[in-house]
């Protein structure tokens, strides 16, 4: 008997649960599932900040839509751009 079960891999390491929460949603408009995974301190803490110290979270995705998906979140430019001098 074979397994049904589809393997979800690591898309992106963000910071903060917000930022985490907004990027999932935006896959989940796209039709690509999103799963996140919080940092022990946020969990820990039941912090959802972007603003505390080293909270980070992982956004999963199911393998087979990991091309989907890196190619949704890079058409969001979500990091702030340097200003020139």
């Amino acid at each position: 008997m074979q397994s049904t079960h589809k393997p979800w891999v690591p898309l992106r390491v963000v910071e903060g649960d917000i930022t985490a929460e907004m990027l999932c949603e935006a896959l989940n408009n796209a039709d690509i599932p999103c799963e996140i995974k919080r940092s022990m301190l946020a969990s820990g803490l039941g912090a959802h900040s972007v603003s505390l110290a080293g909270n980070q979270a992982t956004l999963f995705v199911p393998e087979e839509k990991l091309s989907e998906a890196t190619a949704v979140l890079d058409a969001i430019d979500f990091e702030p751009e340097e200003e020139e001098e």
